[in-house]
């Protein structure tokens, strides 16, 4: 159960996405794709998503909010009955789903989550840099996880090639000094 809802998150990019700032937990990450889906501005969607949060951190307190209360803090992103639809849809199958996971087929798609939160989910929590997005901002994050994969390695591959190198030449002073 637990197992199932830990996130792998990825290291944080220059793109800045909102994703990055939720993605070392699922269901946040989920909530924050529901809630800034159709919002153009960066900072309305920061902002209020940064609000809902701080109100409620935790899945069960948005299941015991009053709908009211959540509306006066996601008012500025619009489209409130269906929002909060969503909201309760990802907070209800977080909590109960035995193994937590997400697809857009019939038996893993939750109300509120389409493409591009799923493949936030895969991207910034499972660490899957095979798909390929569509959306823009996450085709540019998945090219920079590929980057920064191949970055790491090669530095990895590098960094042992001079510990190799390194203990060759010091076994060979070794050697050396003992005839």
């Amino acid at each position: 159960y637990v197992k199932s809802r830990i996130a792998t998150p990825p290291p944080p990019s220059s793109l800045d996405l909102l994703q990055e700032y939720y993605a070392h937990d699922m269901w946040q990450l989920l909530v924050c794709c529901t809630l800034m889906s159709r919002v153009s501005s960066w900072k309305t969607k920061h902002n209020t998503i940064s609000a809902f949060f701080a109100a409620y951190p935790t899945p069960s307190s948005v299941l015991d909010a009053e709908p009211n209360d959540v509306l006066k803090i996601i008012h500025p992103l619009g489209l409130f009955p269906t929002r909060m639809k969503s909201l309760v849809s990802v907070t209800q199958r977080f909590l109960e789903m035995p193994k937590f996971d997400v697809g857009l087929s019939k038996d893993l798609k939750i109300y509120g989550i389409g493409e591009f939160g799923f493949q936030s989910f895969l991207l910034f929590c499972r660490g899957d840099i095979s798909i390929k997005p569509k959306d823009r901002a996450l085709s540019s994050f998945a090219h920079w996880q590929c980057k920064y994969k191949k970055e790491m390695a090669e530095k990895k591959a590098a960094d042992g090639e001079e510990t190799g190198n390194k203990n060759v030449e010091d076994e060979q002073s070794d050697s050396s000094e003992e005839h």
